[in-house]
Protein backbone atom coordinates (compact mmCIF):
# COMPACT_ATOMS: atom_id res chain seq x y z
CA UNK A 1 0.00 0.00 0.00
CA UNK A 2 2.58 2.61 0.68
CA UNK A 3 4.67 1.48 -2.39
CA UNK A 4 1.67 2.16 -4.67
CA UNK A 5 1.34 5.51 -2.52
CA UNK A 6 4.87 6.43 -3.13
CA UNK A 7 4.38 5.72 -6.98
CA UNK A 8 1.47 7.45 -7.87
CA UNK A 9 2.88 10.71 -6.30
CA UNK A 10 6.24 10.15 -7.97
CA UNK A 11 4.14 9.55 -11.31
CA UNK A 12 2.00 12.56 -10.21
CA UNK A 13 5.28 14.91 -9.61
CA UNK A 14 6.39 13.81 -12.65
CA UNK A 15 3.14 14.74 -14.94
CA UNK A 16 3.57 18.03 -12.79
CA UNK A 17 6.85 18.82 -14.14
CA UNK A 18 6.54 17.17 -17.41
CA UNK A 19 2.79 18.98 -17.90
CA UNK A 20 5.27 22.33 -16.95
CA UNK A 21 7.76 21.97 -19.35
CA UNK A 22 5.19 21.49 -22.05
CA UNK A 23 3.78 24.91 -21.44
CA UNK A 24 7.20 26.82 -21.14
CA UNK A 25 8.05 25.67 -23.99
CA UNK A 26 5.24 26.12 -26.53
CA UNK A 27 4.44 28.94 -24.62
CA UNK A 28 7.57 30.88 -25.10
CA UNK A 29 7.67 29.09 -28.93
CA UNK A 30 4.77 30.66 -29.77
CA UNK A 31 5.25 34.39 -28.48
CA UNK A 32 9.34 34.94 -29.44
CA UNK A 33 9.93 32.57 -31.85
CA UNK A 34 7.40 31.61 -34.10
CA UNK A 35 6.48 34.00 -36.84
CA UNK A 36 2.85 33.88 -35.46
CA UNK A 37 -0.28 35.38 -36.11
CA UNK A 38 -2.14 37.04 -33.39
CA UNK A 39 -4.12 34.24 -32.46
CA UNK A 40 -1.56 31.62 -31.94
CA UNK A 41 0.41 34.49 -30.32
CA UNK A 42 -2.45 34.94 -27.88
CA UNK A 43 -2.23 31.29 -27.32
CA UNK A 44 1.15 31.48 -26.17
CA UNK A 45 0.55 33.87 -23.85
CA UNK A 46 -2.29 31.50 -22.21
CA UNK A 47 0.46 29.01 -22.42
CA UNK A 48 3.00 30.85 -20.35
CA UNK A 49 0.25 32.03 -18.41
CA UNK A 50 -0.99 28.27 -17.59
CA UNK A 51 3.33 27.62 -17.24
CA UNK A 52 3.19 29.57 -13.92
CA UNK A 53 0.21 28.42 -12.63
CA UNK A 54 1.90 24.90 -12.49
CA UNK A 55 5.19 26.38 -11.13
CA UNK A 56 3.19 28.43 -8.49
CA UNK A 57 2.18 24.87 -7.44
CA UNK A 58 4.79 23.81 -5.98
CA UNK A 59 4.42 25.86 -3.33
CA UNK A 60 1.38 23.49 -2.29
CA UNK A 61 4.76 20.66 -2.02
CA UNK A 62 5.59 23.29 1.62
CA UNK A 63 3.62 21.55 4.12
CA UNK A 64 2.81 24.89 5.73
CA UNK A 65 1.37 26.12 2.70
CA UNK A 66 -0.54 23.30 2.00
CA UNK A 67 -1.95 22.63 5.24
CA UNK A 68 -3.31 26.31 5.63
CA UNK A 69 -6.37 27.26 4.64
CA UNK A 70 -5.68 31.05 3.86
CA UNK A 71 -2.40 30.06 1.33
CA UNK A 72 -4.26 27.19 -0.56
CA UNK A 73 -7.13 29.08 -1.04
CA UNK A 74 -5.43 31.98 -2.01
CA UNK A 75 -3.21 29.71 -5.13
CA UNK A 76 -6.80 28.54 -5.88
CA UNK A 77 -8.15 32.33 -6.63
CA UNK A 78 -4.85 32.78 -8.71
CA UNK A 79 -5.95 29.45 -10.97
CA UNK A 80 -9.33 31.31 -11.64
CA UNK A 81 -7.35 33.92 -13.73
CA UNK A 82 -6.68 31.67 -16.39
CA UNK A 83 -10.25 31.46 -17.17
CA UNK A 84 -10.64 34.99 -18.69
CA UNK A 85 -7.54 34.47 -20.66
CA UNK A 86 -8.73 31.88 -22.27
CA UNK A 87 -11.98 33.38 -23.40
CA UNK A 88 -9.76 35.74 -24.88
CA UNK A 89 -7.56 33.09 -26.98
CA UNK A 90 -11.25 32.34 -28.13
CA UNK A 91 -12.83 35.32 -29.22
CA UNK A 92 -9.19 36.36 -30.86
CA UNK A 93 -9.92 33.37 -33.24
CA UNK A 94 -13.32 34.78 -33.94
CA UNK A 95 -12.57 38.33 -33.91
CA UNK A 96 -8.86 38.99 -34.88
CA UNK A 97 -7.50 42.10 -33.31
CA UNK A 98 -10.11 41.43 -30.47
CA UNK A 99 -6.94 40.55 -27.98
CA UNK A 100 -5.59 43.65 -26.15
CA UNK A 101 -4.23 45.15 -23.07
CA UNK A 102 -7.64 46.99 -22.34
CA UNK A 103 -9.23 43.62 -22.74
CA UNK A 104 -6.89 42.04 -20.72
CA UNK A 105 -7.94 44.56 -17.97
CA UNK A 106 -11.47 44.10 -18.41
CA UNK A 107 -11.50 40.86 -17.86
CA UNK A 108 -9.07 39.90 -15.46
CA UNK A 109 -9.63 42.92 -13.13
CA UNK A 110 -12.99 41.68 -11.43
CA UNK A 111 -10.99 38.44 -10.24
CA UNK A 112 -7.76 40.36 -9.40
CA UNK A 113 -10.00 42.87 -6.95
CA UNK A 114 -11.49 39.54 -5.74
CA UNK A 115 -8.49 37.80 -5.32
CA UNK A 116 -7.03 41.18 -3.22
CA UNK A 117 -9.75 41.01 -0.54
CA UNK A 118 -9.35 37.61 0.47
CA UNK A 119 -5.25 38.15 0.94
CA UNK A 120 -6.25 41.34 2.40
CA UNK A 121 -8.86 40.22 4.81
CA UNK A 122 -8.49 36.44 4.45
CA UNK A 123 -13.11 36.42 4.32
CA UNK A 124 -14.10 33.33 2.65
CA UNK A 125 -16.61 35.21 0.77
CA UNK A 126 -13.98 36.91 -1.69
CA UNK A 127 -13.45 33.31 -2.82
CA UNK A 128 -16.75 32.53 -3.01
CA UNK A 129 -17.35 35.80 -5.03
CA UNK A 130 -14.53 34.81 -7.52
CA UNK A 131 -15.95 31.35 -8.21
CA UNK A 132 -19.55 32.50 -8.70
CA UNK A 133 -17.78 35.42 -10.98
CA UNK A 134 -16.07 32.30 -12.97
CA UNK A 135 -18.99 30.64 -13.60
CA UNK A 136 -21.26 33.49 -14.58
CA UNK A 137 -18.52 34.08 -16.91
CA UNK A 138 -17.85 30.85 -18.32
CA UNK A 139 -21.60 30.86 -18.84
CA UNK A 140 -21.93 34.06 -21.05
CA UNK A 141 -18.95 33.32 -22.69
CA UNK A 142 -19.92 30.00 -24.03
CA UNK A 143 -23.23 31.16 -25.00
CA UNK A 144 -21.88 33.98 -26.97
CA UNK A 145 -19.40 31.90 -29.06
CA UNK A 146 -21.70 29.32 -29.88
CA UNK A 147 -24.21 31.89 -31.78
CA UNK A 148 -21.20 33.27 -33.58
CA UNK A 149 -19.07 30.40 -34.56
CA UNK A 150 -22.60 29.81 -36.85
CA UNK A 151 -22.15 33.21 -38.20
CA UNK A 152 -18.57 32.95 -38.79
CA UNK A 153 -18.89 29.64 -40.36
CA UNK A 154 -21.47 30.95 -42.99
CA UNK A 155 -18.79 34.06 -43.53
CA UNK A 156 -16.44 31.55 -44.62
CA UNK A 157 -18.85 29.71 -46.94
CA UNK A 158 -19.99 32.77 -48.50
CA UNK A 159 -16.61 34.05 -49.21
CA UNK A 160 -13.80 31.07 -49.41
CA UNK A 161 -14.60 27.88 -51.87
CA UNK A 162 -13.32 25.53 -49.32
CA UNK A 163 -13.54 24.97 -45.38
CA UNK A 164 -11.01 22.59 -44.53
CA UNK A 165 -8.99 25.14 -42.22
CA UNK A 166 -10.89 27.86 -42.07
CA UNK A 167 -14.19 27.06 -40.58
CA UNK A 168 -13.95 27.60 -36.40
CA UNK A 169 -16.66 24.21 -35.82
CA UNK A 170 -13.30 22.62 -33.98
CA UNK A 171 -13.81 26.16 -31.30
CA UNK A 172 -16.78 24.34 -29.83
CA UNK A 173 -14.62 20.87 -29.21
CA UNK A 174 -12.49 23.58 -27.51
CA UNK A 175 -15.02 25.02 -25.33
CA UNK A 176 -15.75 21.34 -24.02
CA UNK A 177 -12.30 20.89 -23.75
CA UNK A 178 -11.93 23.49 -21.54
CA UNK A 179 -15.02 22.78 -19.54
CA UNK A 180 -13.20 19.26 -18.57
CA UNK A 181 -10.33 21.49 -18.11
CA UNK A 182 -12.21 23.16 -15.07
CA UNK A 183 -13.91 19.99 -13.44
CA UNK A 184 -10.87 18.63 -13.20
CA UNK A 185 -9.30 21.18 -11.83
CA UNK A 186 -12.73 21.73 -9.14
CA UNK A 187 -12.50 17.61 -8.46
CA UNK A 188 -8.59 18.62 -7.63
CA UNK A 189 -9.67 20.69 -5.14
CA UNK A 190 -12.49 19.33 -3.63
CA UNK A 191 -10.82 16.01 -3.08
CA UNK A 192 -6.79 16.53 -2.73
CA UNK A 193 -4.85 13.26 -3.90
CA UNK A 194 -1.83 12.52 -5.49
CA UNK A 195 -4.21 10.67 -7.81
CA UNK A 196 -6.01 13.08 -8.01
CA UNK A 197 -3.25 16.02 -9.19
CA UNK A 198 -2.12 12.84 -11.61
CA UNK A 199 -5.25 12.83 -13.83
CA UNK A 200 -5.22 16.63 -14.29
CA UNK A 201 -2.38 17.51 -15.27
CA UNK A 202 -1.88 14.16 -17.35
CA UNK A 203 -5.50 15.05 -18.91
CA UNK A 204 -5.24 19.20 -19.01
CA UNK A 205 -1.74 18.77 -20.95
CA UNK A 206 -3.05 16.04 -23.27
CA UNK A 207 -6.02 18.24 -24.02
CA UNK A 208 -4.37 21.39 -24.57
CA UNK A 209 -2.46 19.21 -27.01
CA UNK A 210 -5.22 19.00 -29.19
CA UNK A 211 -6.19 22.60 -28.49
CA UNK A 212 -2.59 23.40 -29.65
CA UNK A 213 -2.97 21.30 -32.86
CA UNK A 214 -6.19 22.46 -34.26
CA UNK A 215 -4.21 26.22 -33.59
CA UNK A 216 -1.73 25.24 -35.41
CA UNK A 217 -3.28 23.32 -38.82
CA UNK A 218 -5.79 26.66 -38.87
CA UNK A 219 -5.58 29.05 -41.73
CA UNK A 220 -6.30 32.63 -40.23
CA UNK A 221 -8.69 34.56 -42.05
CA UNK A 222 -7.77 38.25 -41.48
CA UNK A 223 -11.01 39.42 -42.39
CA UNK A 224 -13.58 39.88 -39.84
CA UNK A 225 -17.38 38.83 -40.68
CA UNK A 226 -19.22 42.60 -39.44
CA UNK A 227 -22.99 42.36 -38.36
CA UNK A 228 -23.06 45.63 -39.84
CA UNK A 229 -23.41 45.97 -43.55
CA UNK A 230 -20.72 47.59 -45.32
CA UNK A 231 -21.41 51.04 -47.60
CA UNK A 232 -20.64 49.13 -50.36
CA UNK A 233 -23.48 46.57 -48.96
CA UNK A 234 -25.51 49.59 -48.21
CA UNK A 235 -25.32 51.20 -52.16
CA UNK A 236 -26.14 47.49 -53.24
CA UNK A 237 -29.35 47.05 -51.71
CA UNK A 238 -31.66 47.74 -54.54
CA UNK A 239 -29.88 45.15 -56.59
CA UNK A 240 -31.29 42.66 -54.45
CA UNK A 241 -34.96 42.00 -56.10
CA UNK A 242 -33.17 42.60 -59.72
CA UNK A 243 -30.80 41.38 -62.03
CA UNK A 244 -27.54 42.25 -63.17
CA UNK A 245 -25.59 41.41 -66.18
CA UNK A 246 -23.09 39.69 -63.71
CA UNK A 247 -25.29 37.24 -62.61
CA UNK A 248 -25.67 36.27 -66.69
CA UNK A 249 -22.00 35.95 -67.48
CA UNK A 250 -20.77 34.41 -63.85
CA UNK A 251 -21.17 31.39 -64.66
CA UNK A 252 -19.90 31.59 -68.44
CA UNK A 253 -17.03 32.95 -67.66
CA UNK A 254 -16.03 30.71 -64.48
CA UNK A 255 -17.03 27.52 -67.14
CA UNK A 256 -14.60 29.50 -69.91
CA UNK A 257 -11.74 30.27 -67.38
CA UNK A 258 -12.27 26.83 -65.20
CA UNK A 259 -11.42 28.77 -61.95
CA UNK A 260 -13.23 26.10 -59.91
CA UNK A 261 -9.85 24.32 -60.50
CA UNK A 262 -8.17 26.24 -58.29
CA UNK A 263 -9.06 24.80 -54.76
CA UNK A 264 -8.06 27.52 -52.83
CA UNK A 265 -10.69 30.21 -54.66
CA UNK A 266 -11.77 33.03 -52.75
CA UNK A 267 -14.80 35.54 -53.36
CA UNK A 268 -11.89 38.37 -53.65
CA UNK A 269 -10.11 36.10 -56.21
CA UNK A 270 -12.88 35.93 -58.38
CA UNK A 271 -13.90 39.41 -57.92
CA UNK A 272 -10.15 40.87 -59.41
CA UNK A 273 -9.97 38.08 -61.98
CA UNK A 274 -13.12 39.45 -63.16
CA UNK A 275 -12.27 42.70 -62.55
CA UNK A 276 -15.47 43.84 -60.32
CA UNK A 277 -15.99 44.72 -56.67
CA UNK A 278 -16.17 41.90 -54.19
CA UNK A 279 -19.50 42.89 -52.21
CA UNK A 280 -21.41 43.34 -56.06
CA UNK A 281 -20.07 39.64 -56.94
CA UNK A 282 -21.42 38.76 -52.85
CA UNK A 283 -24.69 40.52 -53.99
CA UNK A 284 -25.16 38.77 -56.92
CA UNK A 285 -24.50 35.43 -55.68
CA UNK A 286 -26.38 35.82 -52.29
CA UNK A 287 -29.38 37.44 -53.44
CA UNK A 288 -29.93 36.78 -57.66
CA UNK A 289 -28.76 33.37 -57.60
CA UNK A 290 -29.59 32.01 -53.76
CA UNK A 291 -26.25 30.23 -53.15
CA UNK A 292 -23.40 30.92 -51.22
CA UNK A 293 -20.34 31.40 -52.65
CA UNK A 294 -18.60 27.66 -52.01
CA UNK A 295 -21.54 25.91 -52.80
CA UNK A 296 -21.60 28.06 -56.36
CA UNK A 297 -18.13 26.96 -56.78
CA UNK A 298 -18.53 23.43 -55.50
CA UNK A 299 -21.43 22.86 -58.14
CA UNK A 300 -18.84 23.37 -61.10
CA UNK A 301 -16.64 21.04 -59.17
CA UNK A 302 -18.60 17.71 -58.58
CA UNK A 303 -19.85 18.30 -62.54
CA UNK A 304 -16.43 18.22 -62.93
CA UNK A 305 -15.95 15.24 -61.31
CA UNK A 306 -19.25 13.60 -62.70
CA UNK A 307 -17.94 13.48 -66.42
CA UNK A 308 -14.45 12.43 -64.95
CA UNK A 309 -16.11 9.19 -63.51
CA UNK A 310 -18.37 9.18 -66.58
CA UNK A 311 -15.32 8.89 -69.03
CA UNK A 312 -14.37 5.26 -69.87
CA UNK A 313 -10.79 6.36 -70.22
CA UNK A 314 -10.60 7.32 -67.32
CA UNK A 315 -9.01 5.21 -64.81
CA UNK A 316 -8.58 7.68 -61.69
CA UNK A 317 -9.35 6.97 -58.19
CA UNK A 318 -11.07 8.88 -56.06
CA UNK A 319 -8.54 10.75 -54.32
CA UNK A 320 -7.65 11.71 -58.53
CA UNK A 321 -10.81 12.85 -59.14
CA UNK A 322 -11.28 14.92 -56.42
CA UNK A 323 -8.17 16.55 -56.85
CA UNK A 324 -8.30 17.04 -61.07
CA UNK A 325 -11.89 19.07 -60.08
CA UNK A 326 -10.97 21.39 -57.55
CA UNK A 327 -11.66 20.04 -54.11
CA UNK A 328 -8.41 19.85 -51.95
CA UNK A 329 -10.26 17.28 -49.81
CA UNK A 330 -11.14 14.26 -50.29
CA UNK A 331 -14.01 14.15 -47.49
CA UNK A 332 -15.52 17.63 -48.51
CA UNK A 333 -16.02 15.86 -52.21
CA UNK A 334 -17.60 12.74 -50.49
CA UNK A 335 -19.71 14.82 -48.78
CA UNK A 336 -20.31 17.00 -51.64
CA UNK A 337 -21.31 14.58 -53.68
CA UNK A 338 -23.46 12.18 -51.66
CA UNK A 339 -25.37 15.77 -50.82
CA UNK A 340 -26.16 15.97 -54.81
CA UNK A 341 -26.18 12.86 -56.05
CA UNK A 342 -27.76 10.73 -53.67
CA UNK A 343 -24.82 8.42 -53.41
CA UNK A 344 -21.64 8.11 -52.57
CA UNK A 345 -18.21 8.52 -54.77
CA UNK A 346 -17.56 5.16 -54.08
CA UNK A 347 -20.42 3.65 -55.31
CA UNK A 348 -19.97 6.20 -58.11
CA UNK A 349 -17.07 4.58 -59.31
CA UNK A 350 -20.15 2.83 -60.94
CA UNK A 351 -20.43 5.76 -63.41
CA UNK A 352 -20.71 3.18 -65.69
CA UNK A 353 -20.57 4.25 -69.32
CA UNK A 354 -22.58 1.25 -71.25
CA UNK A 355 -21.75 0.37 -74.88
CA UNK A 356 -25.46 -0.19 -76.49
CA UNK A 357 -24.20 0.61 -79.84
CA UNK A 358 -20.74 0.87 -81.95
CA UNK A 359 -20.73 5.05 -80.47
CA UNK A 360 -23.58 5.37 -78.25
CA UNK A 361 -23.48 5.54 -74.55
CA UNK A 362 -25.44 5.55 -71.89
CA UNK A 363 -24.35 7.31 -68.05
CA UNK A 364 -26.01 5.80 -64.98
CA UNK A 365 -28.44 7.95 -62.92
CA UNK A 366 -27.76 8.34 -59.59
CA UNK A 367 -28.50 6.03 -56.98
CA UNK A 368 -30.29 7.00 -54.26
CA UNK A 369 -29.83 3.66 -52.00
CA UNK A 370 -27.82 0.67 -51.82
CA UNK A 371 -30.26 -1.28 -53.25
CA UNK A 372 -30.83 0.87 -56.30
CA UNK A 373 -27.15 0.57 -56.94
CA UNK A 374 -26.43 -3.36 -56.58
CA UNK A 375 -30.02 -2.91 -58.73
CA UNK A 376 -27.84 -0.72 -61.10
CA UNK A 377 -24.78 -2.69 -61.47
CA UNK A 378 -26.51 -5.93 -61.95
CA UNK A 379 -28.21 -4.08 -64.74
CA UNK A 380 -25.26 -2.87 -65.99
CA UNK A 381 -23.63 -6.13 -65.83
CA UNK A 382 -26.10 -8.09 -67.86
CA UNK A 383 -26.49 -5.10 -70.77
CA UNK A 384 -22.76 -4.92 -71.27
CA UNK A 385 -22.21 -8.53 -71.47
CA UNK A 386 -25.04 -9.27 -74.29
CA UNK A 387 -24.08 -5.83 -75.96
CA UNK A 388 -21.00 -7.75 -76.07
CA UNK A 389 -22.11 -11.20 -77.49
CA UNK A 390 -24.57 -9.09 -80.27
CA UNK A 391 -21.83 -6.01 -81.26
CA UNK A 392 -18.66 -7.64 -80.66
CA UNK A 393 -15.70 -5.95 -79.40
CA UNK A 394 -13.61 -3.22 -81.22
Amino acid sequence: MILNTLFIESLSNFAHGLSSAFFIYFGINLVFFRDSNRPLQVLGYLFCLWAVQNLKDLLLYVDSVSESYYYSTLLLSFDMWAVPFCALFLLEILYPGFFSLKRVVQFELPLVLLTAGFATTGASAFYVGSVIYMALFCLVVVLFIVSKVRNYNRFMRENYSYTERVNVRWLINSMIILALCLLLWLYTCIHISHLGDLVYYTTSTLLWSVVLYYSLRQEWIPDVPQNAPTPEAEALEPLRNGSSPMSQKLEEYIREKELFLNAKLSLNDLATEMGTNRSYLSNCLNNELGVTFYDFINSFRLERAKSLLGDAAFGGSIEETALLSGFNSVSTFRRSFQKKYGCTAIANLSYFLVREKDSDYQLLKPCNSGKQYLYQITLVSLKSVMVSLIFGTN
